[in-house]
């Protein structure tokens, strides 16, 4: 499983010091990029080639909020083998870090274009 260690920023906050809902689905379609490109597809070369992977959903399921600058774990894997190469399913976990870890956020992302 694909891991990056990030931050919950100043300008990833709502009104209410509380990380927002773009900010978690942002954070996720980072690593979900920072994963391609580490394994030979970086997004310069997928453009090249007019290829664009697109979210054609996001499925948000949240546990607790995450704090200003609060550290966390953000996981990317494979959540589904597709039957066209249109149809790859990414599942994408945002972890507050924490004593146990207990996830944030879950994403499933969907697609290329």
């Amino acid at each position: 499983m694909y891991s990056k260690r990030l931050y919950a920023g100043w300008g990833d906050m709502d009104f209410n010091a509380h990380m927002s809902n773009t900010a978690y689905l942002n954070k996720c379609g980072d690593v979900r990029m920072m994963l391609f490109a580490e394994n030979g597809f970086p997004i310069s070369e997928l453009a090249q080639l007019t290829i664009g992977l697109v979210a054609m959903r996001d499925e948000l399921e949240y546990f607790k909020e995450v704090n200003p600058m609060q550290e966390l774990i953000v996981t990317a894997a494979l959540a589904g083998c597709p039957m066209t190469a249109a149809d790859g399913r990414y599942a994408t976990n945002l972890c507050a870090r924490t004593v146990n870890c207990a996830p944030a956020l879950q994403v499933l992302a969907a697609g290329w274009s």
